[in-house]
């Protein structure tokens, strides 16, 4: 107001987006809390709340939003008590945890709000673990063990590891660096003001020991070698058919979706014109809700090595309870193109591919087939060391050598007698011109 920068209207916009960003891991129903619950609210961070990041990604707020104050702006009528948990250093303090497992008891639910620390995660260092503090993941463990309805409230930068303590609670939902008003936005989607329908921008692996850059991290001799290549992320997951705790794509909410007609605007297309994918998304469940309808494109057969799947175009779509709609996603010359070393650009090649229509990387609910005709003119690259496969692949050298290659298959036959020649593969052979 007046050129100042309007605290409330920050806060109001927090609202409006916090289900776009924050991702349900899981929820046995207990989620959404009534408000007239007896509450025990446990963690360091909802009093001291875990609003950014460590180093230099540190900013001076205007106003924070505290998460505890803000669940008792909401529910007036709840009985709420505070336990800390876990300290703010890396000491195990086993009386905290005694605290928060006596108020858990007592209790209808318990919230615990788990953030990793800035000696775990900061900017200017790596991580070494994929781990909460041994504090956090002991506090979780006794908590769920006397009180199953217990909810886990993460805040972190990038991916934990929670099979440790997962399968004890009711509900994990992941919030992130909540931002100053983030403790706000927390208590909307707990209450169910706010639906989610965040999803996962990145996979949640099992165990440090599954993911890309294990071997090659953290390098020697100041070196780091970025082994991965292309298999990064689902893509590296997809090729190792590797098990992981939540695939890339992932979210859940508080209401259902189905997915059904999927469709293309054409079987048969040049890369140039590109295609439209077409899917009808029904919410299926009792309340509203908001959808993440993900696109993924599977290149049947390819000269260089590939993904098994690639994420080309997505998708968010707003439903009433019962409604459905029609979700149209474009997808373009760079959907179907790779990069090509050898020529320096992005290439497409002739093919059949398969569009997979999705909630994540991991949950196809269906799919479709076309047929890619590649308006690439590219330079031939064959060479004195080009084997024969290498010149029947060639569109140029397939015209010249195919009829040489016959008529030494046609030798091969008469040589020895017999129809077996013909059927010799000889295309990795190098043949002088």
């Amino acid at each position: 107001k007046g050129g100042s920068f309007d605290v409330d209207a920050h806060h109001e916009l927090a609202r409006k987006v916090a289900g776009e960003s924050m991702v349900l891991l899981k929820n046995n129903g207990i989620l959404p809390l009534q408000p007239s619950l007896n509450l025990a609210v446990i963690g360091r961070s909802a009093e001291t709340p875990h609003f950014q990041g460590g180093g230099s990604s540190h900013i001076n707020p205007t106003r924070v939003a505290v998460p505890f104050a803000e669940l008792r702006a909401l529910a007036p009528d709840a009985e709420l008590t505070y336990a800390a948990g876990y300290p703010a250093d890396d000491s195990f303090q086993p009386a905290l945890i005694e605290e928060a497992v006596g108020l858990a008891q007592a209790a209808d639910v318990a919230v615990l709000y788990i953030a990793l620390p800035s000696f775990k995660e900061s900017e200017g260092y790596d991580r070494s673990d994929l781990d909460l503090t041994a504090q956090q993941v002991a506090l979780i463990k006794a908590v769920a063990a006397v009180q199953p309805n217990c909810v886990v409230v993460l805040n972190n930068g990038a991916p934990v590891v929670v099979g440790d303590w997962i399968d004890g609670v009711g509900a994990v939902l992941e919030s992130w660096m909540m931002g100053q008003a983030g403790g706000i936005a927390v208590a909307d989607v707990l209450f169910g003001r706010v639906n989610p329908s965040g999803k996962l921008a990145e996979t949640f692996p099992l165990r440090l020991e599954d993911t890309p850059a294990y071997l090659n991290w953290p390098g020697e001799d100041g070196n780091v070698r970025y082994g991965e290549g292309l298999y990064i992320g689902y893509r590296y997951y997809d090729a190792r058919k590797l098990p992981v705790q939540f695939p890339f794509g992932y979210g859940l909410s508080y209401t259902s979706f189905a997915y059904s007609n999927v469709r293309l605007s054409a079987d048969s297309i040049r890369d140039v014109d590109g295609v439209i994918v077409t899917v009808d998304v029904t919410n299926t469940g009792g309340v509203p809700g908001k959808e993440i309808v993900q696109v993924y494109v599977h290149d049947q057969t390819s000269t260089l090595a590939r993904p098994e799947k690639e994420l080309k175009g997505f998708a968010k779509v707003q439903l009433e309870a019962g409604e459905t709609k029609t979700v149209s996603i474009p997808l373009n010359f760079r959907a179907f193109a790779f990069y090509h070393p050898g020529y320096s650009q992005w290439v497409t090649e002739d093919g059949q591919f398969d569009i997979l229509v999705g909630a994540s990387s991991a949950d196809i609910r269906g799919q479709a087939t076309l047929t890619l005709q590649s308006t690439c003119s590219l330079p031939s690259r064959l060479n004195r060391e080009s084997t024969v496969r290498d010149w029947l692949n060639d569109p140029r050298g397939k015209q010249v050598f195919e009829p040489l290659y016959q008529q030494v298959a046609a030798g091969i036959t008469q040589m020895l007698g017999t129809d077996e020649g013909i059927g010799m593969d000889m295309s990795g052979f190098i043949f002088e011109m």
